[in-house]
């Protein structure tokens, strides 16, 4: 597996080359995709997804971090409420409603 360039490197990645940033982001999540288990890959392909789509959503390197970090703040949350109380990650509060024909 590919070892993490220093900061400076990265810093430098960032400033100079971001799409070369970029791609060294996606081979070594694909690493680490790959190495995981088979059972677990496509969640963390579909985790990967999420992440890149959330990074599309940010206009600049400052607010991309924010989404970042409010994305992992909500999943914590989550985590931290199936820990606390798992029942209530089940629990479903929408209701669900016909759809009605204009006359």
């Amino acid at each position: 597996m590919q070892t993490l360039p220093s900061f400076d490197e990265l810093k430098h990645l960032a400033e100079t080359a971001p799409e070369a940033l970029e791609a060294l982001r996606l081979r070594m999540s694909e690493e680490i995709i790959q190495q995981a288990s088979p059972a677990m890959q496509p969640r963390l392909r579909a985790q990967l997804s999420h992440i890149n789509q959330v990074i599309a959503r940010g206009k600049n390197p400052i607010h991309t971090n924010m989404l970042l970090r409010a994305e992992l703040q909500q999943q914590l949350q989550r985590f931290a409420q199936s820990l606390m109380s798992p029942e209530t990650i089940t629990e479903h509060q929408a209701d669900v409603m016909p759809f009605r024909r204009r006359a």
